[in-house]
């Protein structure tokens, strides 16, 4: 075991040391510390999954906000979800997306190839948010439930790959796109700077007609092009 894993291993050992609550599913009774919003099926997880250290970034916990909000209303506008229930699902839903549960999603990314856990600890954590909103203490599961409420008319199979597209999409807008702008404007800056500076050129690797440094990267500065990466993107009606 790594020094990581053995700090994350020390970290939920010390975390069973602080008051815990009992939660119950199909299995039966599950211990679980009593300040985290995750559920049974997490704290089941955490077991069974004990490898490795990589976690999920926290982009893709920010999809799954975005995600639970979108069905919470769409389960509404279909008949499905009281509007009151959807309310709490929704403010907590908003919450997880503004990044206020990060650490209570404690599961590296080795797990199910569907990503079952992750979708489940994010239904946990929504549906015992929305119920404190609504008065009532953590691991109720009533008057919302995480799998009959915040996880309605859903699948992992569903939820995960939409949440996936979602968080590739906020990384390619948010980081990748004003990254990549900032490249080219440095590469665009070099070309001029390097305008007068000669070079060798080759041809597969022999030597061939001269030219500028600012031409080679020109070159570099034409080849990041935005208009590849924008058609990668989902727009109206797509």
């Amino acid at each position: 075991m790594s020094c990581r894993a053995r700090l994350n291993h020390s970290m939920l050992q010390r975390a069973m040391t602080k008051p815990t609550r009992i939660e119950h599913d199909a299995f039966g009774p599950v211990e679980i510390p009593s300040d985290r919003y995750w559920g049974a099926q997490t704290q089941r997880a955490l077991g069974l999954f004990e490898i490795g250290e990589e976690r999920f970034p926290a982009v893709l916990l920010r999809a799954f906000g975005l995600q639970k909000y979108a069905a919470a209303r769409a389960n509404v506008q279909c008949g499905v979800l009281a509007p009151e229930l959807a309310s709490a699902i929704e403010k907590a839903a908003t919450e997880l997306h503004e990044g206020r549960w990060d650490d209570h999603f404690p599961l590296t990314i080795w797990q199910t190839g569907s990503g079952t856990q992750t979708n489940m600890n994010a239904n946990e954590v929504i549906a015992n948010r929305a119920n404190e909103l609504l008065g009532q203490p953590l691991g109720t599961k009533a008057p919302v439930h995480p799998n009959d409420h915040v996880n309605r008319s859903q699948s992992s199979n569903d939820s995960f790959p939409t949440v996936m597209h979602v968080a590739a999409a906020i990384e390619v807008t948010e980081r990748l796109r004003p990254a990549l702008g900032e490249l080219r404007s440095a590469l665009a800056g070099r070309a001029e700077a390097f305008a007068d500076i000669l070079k060798v050129a080759r041809t597969h690797l022999m030597d061939a007609v001269p030219m500028t440094m600012g031409q080679t990267f020109g070159t570099f500065a034409r080849q990041v092009r935005m208009r590849w990466l924008a058609s990668t993107m989902p727009g109206p009606g797509s």
